[in-house]
This record gives C-alpha cells, sequence and structure tokens, in this order.
C-alpha cells in the first residue's frame, strides 16, 4: 500500500512539472539504459578476455616465435577483444601490421565507449531543462497572478510547484546520471591502459618474429655467398 501511495505521488509530482518534465524523464531512462548495457559490455568484455587469456599468451609466444600462420589461426578461435585486434593484424602481417593493429585497438576501444555521449548529454541537459521548466513555472504564475490578481494567490501555486519541481527533477538525473559515467569513464581508461600494455608485448613479439623469419629467410643463401 505504501509502494501505491509513493507511487501516486510520484505521478502526481510529475504532472505538476509540466511538459518539461517528459524530457527530462527520457533523459533518465535513456542514461539508465546506456549505463545498465555498458555494464553488461564491460563485464562480457572482461569475461572473454579472462576466458580466452591462455589463448591470448598462445599468440603472443607463436608470435615471437615467427609463428604468424599458427598465431592467426589461434587468433580465429578466440571470441575476445584482444585476439581480434591479434588476428586483424596478422591477417596483414605482411602489408601493413602496425596500421591494422592501430585500427583495431582504436575499434574495441570505440566499441567499448560507445553511449558515453547520451551519457554526457543527460548529464549537461538535464539541469537546463529543469532551468526551462523553472522559467516556464514562472511565467505561468505571473500569468495566474495577472489573472487572478493579488487577491487570490493561490492560483499562482502551480506556476511555483512547476519551477521547483522540474529544476529539483533535472538536478536529480544530473546528479544521477554523473556516478555512472565517472564510474564507466574509468574503466574505460583502466581498459584502454591494459590494451595499450598488450598491444605493445604484441608488437614487441613481431619485431622478434619478424627477425627469426629474417634470419631463416636468409640462411640458405649464407654458404654460396662464403663461397
Amino acid at each position: 500500500m505504501d509502494n501505491t501511495s509513493l507511487f501516486d505521488h510520484a505521478i502526481i509530482l510529475f504532472k505538476q512539472g509540466g511538459p518539461v518534465m517528459w524530457p527530462i524523464l527520457i533523459c533518465s531512462l535513456a542514461a539508465f539504459s546506456v549505463t545498465f548495457e555498458r555494464l553488461i559490455a564491460f563485464w562480457k568484455y572482461n569475461f572473454a578476455n579472462f576466458f580466452f587469456k591462455s589463448k591470448q599468451k598462445a599468440i603472443i609466444e607463436a608470435t615471437r616465435k615467427g609463428n604468424f600462420d599458427e598465431a592467426l589461426t589461434l587468433a580465429k578461435k578466440a571470441d575476445s577483444a584482444i585476439c581480434r585486434i591479434f588476428c586483424a593484424a596478422l591477417i596483414n602481417v605482411d602489408t601493413s601490421f602496425q596500421s591494422s593493429l592501430e585500427a583495431a585497438s582504436q575499434q574495441e576501444i570505440d566499441h567499448l565507449r560507445r553511449g558515453f555521449t547520451i551519457l554526457d548529454t543527460a548529464i549537461t541537459a538535464s539541469p537546463m531543462l529543469g532551468i526551462l521548466g523553472t522559467v516556464t513555472g514562472i511565467i505561468n504564475t505571473f500569468n495566474m497572478l495577472n489573472a487572478s490578481g493579488i487577491e487570490n494567490p493561490t492560483g499562482a501555486t502551480a506556476g511555483i510547484a512547476e519551477a521547483l519541481i522540474t529544476t529539483a527533477a533535472g538536478l536529480i538525473v544530473a546528479i544521477g546520471c554523473l556516478f555512472p559515467f565517472n564510474f564507466l569513464l574509468s574503466l574505460l581508461n583502466r581498459k584502454t591502459h591494459e590494451m595499450e600494455q598488450i598491444m605493445h608485448q604484441f608488437e614487441v613479439a613481431y619485431n622478434q618474429g619478424s627477425q627469426i623469419r629474417a634470419q631463416k629467410a636468409a640462411a640458405p643463401h649464407t654458404p654460396a655467398e662464403m663461397v
């Protein structure tokens, strides 16, 4: 019964807030959806990287030995962000390894960053919508005072309520979005740093593997050159 009365009270406040409450509600729903979806996306990212961590090490080791074909086969069998980056670079190992590595890693980072713009927009727009509601509420207050006169000021309470409710709603949504946005941003920065470290290890392994392959390719010609 308490839950029902609380819900009814929220509906009453929403109606008293006027039409500006609708875009504020849309901002809050969009922000909640993005936060929930991004948390799942980061969980999937962590789970996939943890599940295929041994494959990542095997790919780097095969690359370090110069077995690029073996490393590519292993990368294709692993469904994780890091292994997808390895796969994209190994496919173009003889033509554009570095650029493919950077492009693939940037694509994975962009995938993790997806939806951040919506959260940022909700944080910025919600207080502005609250201020807009304040302005419209004050305008309605003056209109009611002009219509009913100072002798009947009770008619102005609806405009004052609209002004206060929209301001509070906008601030609540903005503050509520700020915490998950900063949390997700910290997760993104941490994953970006981890990805940069792994990419550096992979580049070092590639350079070592390329030297080994070059030595093997030059080895049959060495006796002829010495003669």
